[in-house]
């Protein structure tokens, strides 16, 4: 497939994302029912009902449940490096951790960012963090940052008020580390908002110091679309005063545990001038409060994962229906026919596959899918948009189809290889088929972290950009084996209605 034609393709992800359609059907029905029948005499009458096959008239829908997230990512930094337990930075000290992620999650979401949320520990309420829109992780140009070596990002991460306690002179017994580690929420309530820390001063009039001369950052591309975060404390012993302790003390000031989240939209955690809570893409209910205060991540954390998936796109596809006998798309552990599934799984081209369809034995009807209902143009579909097609079959049918899952090299959806039957006990199938559809991989292209691969269809440059897949053999995809992925049920769903 030519590069355009890729492009073509996908540009009906973004803007069918989140939508949902309106019944229409524009897919063509390529349909061979008419070639199985052979003439034969007229029975007689008593013969009738014994020689009659059961037909129905089928309607299938496949339908994007993903429910879309804004955060793509999610973790914590807690133990520091050379450590074996949570503990706050000390000066020398740093946390690293590592995130997944290419120029892009989805096609013109504005590309993929990095923030953190970190404790400024000799304060009421004062915490680190980038500016709402985070640290952009690839430049203008496409190039990821990091990419010929670690880079200081510290200029990008500033200090912040989080409004949630009054803050007092510095080294007071409200503040950590004066509080027991265990302490929380023992100051003040000030009920005020965010605001970032300017002129070297805060509310009370305490002396701040730089953010550069407590805290250094960097990144560094590690592997494609995998950049190493590290976090250090730059301060010593004479960083700050701390006038509560005597006149003439100073401290350093320690970093705190914390949260992070690779996202696309902007102000995952917080909102400068809007109250710390519920406030930002996540809405945590205690928002940057339990960090900002004393340094504990579990709340905001918690608040984060419920707000970080992967949003999943589906890609037009085949269908067949067919004997029960046959397995017309796929062999599990078996390597691709190369027929066509390739292209579905890999770039989400049915073409190939729908052509072999037609002309395979054993077939009855078959077609392709590609066109999302209400819609006018070829494309994928994103959460909440649809495809559907219709055909006619007798009893002994069983159907089978393939759809890719549009955040991976070569994952597709489907039956099991000999399909669903269409009939049971005489009766159409009708009604949500979905706990009958798996994840698969086709094995034709090596696997890259889903939503940030650089060789997945939404990133990659032109089609088949991928390598080779160690294993070649198609085979089934445990959702509880990777870190973001959801289950079938909660991308796709498949119902039938039969007449």
């Amino acid at each position: 497939m030519k590069t355009k034609k890729l492009l073509v393709l996908m540009i009906g992800i973004f803007f069918l994302a989140f939508t949902a359609c309106e019944d229409d059907d524009n897919t063509p029905v390529i349909d061979d029912m008419d070639e199985m029948e052979t003439p034969t005499p007229d029975p007689e009458p008593d013969e009738m009902e014994d020689s009659e096959p059961v037909m129905a008239d089928f309607t299938v829908t496949i339908e994007n449940v993903v429910t879309p997230q804004p955060l793509f990512q999610t973790g914590f930094f807690a133990i520091p490096e050379g450590g074996s337990e949570p503990a706050p930075l000390f000066p020398g000290d740093a946390y690293s951790f590592e995130v997944d992620a290419g120029p892009n999650v989805l096609p013109g979401d504005g590309g993929t960012r990095l923030s953190f949320v970190t404790m400024f520990v000799q304060s009421n309420d004062l915490f680190f963090a980038p500016s709402e829109e985070g640290i952009a992780l690839y430049q203008e140009d496409g190039a990821p940052i990091g990419g010929d070596g670690m880079v200081d990002v510290t200029d990008q991460v500033l200090l912040w008020d989080a409004g949630t306690e009054v803050n007092e002179e510095t080294g007071s017994s409200n503040q950590k580390p004066q509080q027991a580690a265990d302490a929380m929420d023992q100051g003040e309530d000030e009920n005020g908002v965010v605001t970032e820390i300017t002129d070297n001063t805060d509310s009370f009039g305490n002396e701040i110091p730089d953010v550069s001369d407590v805290i250094k950052v960097t990144i560094e591309l590690v592997s494609p679309a995998r950049f190493k975060v590290n976090i250090m404390n730059v301060s010593d012993a004479n960083t700050i005063a701390v006038p509560a302790q005597g006149e003439d003390a100073r401290a350093a000031v320690p970093i705190s545990p914390g949260v992070y989240a690779v996202h696309t939209m902007p102000a995952p955690f917080f909102v400068e001038g809007e109250a710390a809570s519920e406030a930002g893409l996540v809405a945590s209910e205690t928002g940057v409060e339990d960090i900002a205060e004393d340094g504990f991540f579990d709340a905001l954390l918690m608040d984060s994962e419920a707000s970080t998936g992967l949003i999943v796109p589906l890609s037009p596809g085949a269908w067949a229906v067919h004997s029960q006998d046959i397995k017309p798309i796929y062999e599990n552990d078996m390597i691709d026919f190369g027929e066509g599934l390739e292209a579905i799984a890999e770039d989400g081209i049915p073409t190939m596959l729908v052509e072999s369809l037609m002309n395979k034995e054993n077939v009855f009807a078959s077609g392709g899918f590609d066109t999302a209902v209400g819609a006018t143009e070829p494309g994928a579909i994103g959460p909440g948009g649809q495809y559907q097609f219709s055909f006619t079959a007798e009893e002994g049918s069983s159907l089978s189809l393939a759809t890719m899952f549009v955040q991976s090299n070569d994952w597709f959806y489907s039956f099991k290889p000999d399909g669903l039957p269409l009939f049971e006990d005489g009766a159409a199938v009708s009604g949500d088929v979905t706990e009958f559809v798996f994840l698969y991989d086709a094995g034709t292209e090596a696997d890259e972290y889903p939503g940030a691969g650089l060789a997945q269809v939404i990133r990659q440059s032109a089609s088949d950009a991928g390598d080779a897949d160690e294993d070649t053999n198609v085979r089934f995809i445990d959702p509880d084996d990777t870190s973001n992925v959801p289950s079938a049920i909660n991308v796709i769903k498949v119902t039938i209605e039969a007449n």
